[in-house]
């Protein structure tokens, strides 16, 4: 009897000894206390692979701006799953990030899809096309909107060249992706900021805060932005004022829609007292990742985005993203450079591309 006891006594022992030794091999990577407001990992997914002491550098928007938010939900997420990873959060700019993401020197970044049609082709501030930079998911749309009264003699950027409408127009700061566009969309009808100084009126380099006091108070009849739908300020301004927006025509769509744009109508009642559609264009703020990101990482962060949890973060942040975002077919749509192979894998597993 003392013999059995004994042996019972000495399985459970080892028992326990194999049990704490499990759990001194899993606890790393699962420690720590997850932000509450971060999605926790699917319990019936397989295992994590996420690599340990890996640098997740990711360069962003301005440090007050949703883009940039977004990239400290990314993070919080990446350490809920294994929070020896390092995330740190860059600001930078569509055009630059491209550049950072080719040179390795960052590892996430976002960009415009017109920015990143501009890199594949060698065009716009690229004098070579740009490779080493790949797709991971597009989160956002910015559309463009130019506000003009309600009054205004005409309603179409080719009435505008037509009449030589002495309009007085804010398009944004100089250098801004809106500012471009401007440039772009003008070149486009054949006419340059020379032009409309020419007919009468004038073009001021803006940012949105100051072109919304000038238009309210009567000093400019123009005001351009690219933003989601509803945009506060454009929403502010018809509050005060009747407006409308100017529209572009099918040709000019069809033709942006080859440099990275997409078509976009900002409906009817969309803004206080608008009663037409009007046709637009917009682009597509896209996450992207550099040639040496880490397949897991990558593939984790496209989870993130695209997943329901993420979208209801994000949507905290800045309406824009729930507006847009709706999963793996929003996440997957427009994105023209190729995808990184961890973002391929996710949307492969999702359904969404072959």
């Amino acid at each position: 009897m003392k013999k059995f006891l004994a042996c019972v006594l000495a399985l459970c022992m080892l028992t326990g000894c194999l049990a704490g030794c499990a759990a001194e091999k899993t606890g790393p990577a699962t420690a720590g206390t997850p932000d509450p407001s971060t999605p926790a990992p699917d319990a019936s997914a397989p295992a994590v692979s996420l690599p340990d002491n890996y640098d997740l550098i990711m360069t962003f928007g301005a440090e007050t701006g949703s883009v940039y938010a977004m990239g400290i939900q990314i993070g919080e997420y990446i350490n809920s799953l294994n929070p020896n990873i390092t995330c740190t959060v860059k600001v930078g700019s569509s055009g630059s990030n491209i550049t950072l993401l080719c040179n390795n020197q960052t590892v996430i970044a976002h960009s415009g899809s017109d920015i990143i049609h501009e890199a594949l082709m060698g065009t716009g501030d690229f004098t070579q096309p740009m490779t080493g930079f790949y797709g991971v998911a597009s989160v956002m749309q910015s559309v463009l909107h130019v506000v003009v009264p309600a009054d205004c003699p005409v309603s179409t950027f080719r009435e505008l060249v037509e009449q030589k409408y002495p309009i007085k127009l804010s398009v944004g700061t100089q250098g801004s992706g809106i500012e471009t566009l401007m440039r772009k969309l003008l070149a486009y009808y054949g006419v340059t900021y020379d032009d409309i100084a020419s007919w009468g009126g004038k073009v001021e380099y803006l940012n949105i805060g100051d072109a919304s006091t000038l238009f309210t108070d009567g000093q400019l009849n123009g005001v351009s932005v690219i933003a989601g739908m509803p945009y506060s300020s454009c929403a502010e301004i018809a509050a005060s004022k009747n407006i409308k927006f100017l529209s572009l025509d099918e040709e000019a769509v069809e033709s942006f829609s080859k440099e990275g744009y997409i078509a976009q109508t900002i409906p009817a009642g969309t803004y206080n007292g608008q009663t037409e559609d009007t046709l637009s264009i917009a682009n597509l703020v896209t996450v992207c990742a550099s040639g040496e990101a880490d397949e897991e990482v990558v593939y984790q962060i496209c989870k993130f985005l695209n997943s329901q949890d993420g979208i209801d973060i994000l949507s905290n942040v800045n309406s824009g993203f729930a507006e847009y975002m709706t999963g793996p077919e929003s996440g997957i749509a427009g994105i023209e450079v190729e995808l990184h192979p961890g973002a391929a894998r996710f949307y492969q597993e999702a359904g969404v591309l072959g």
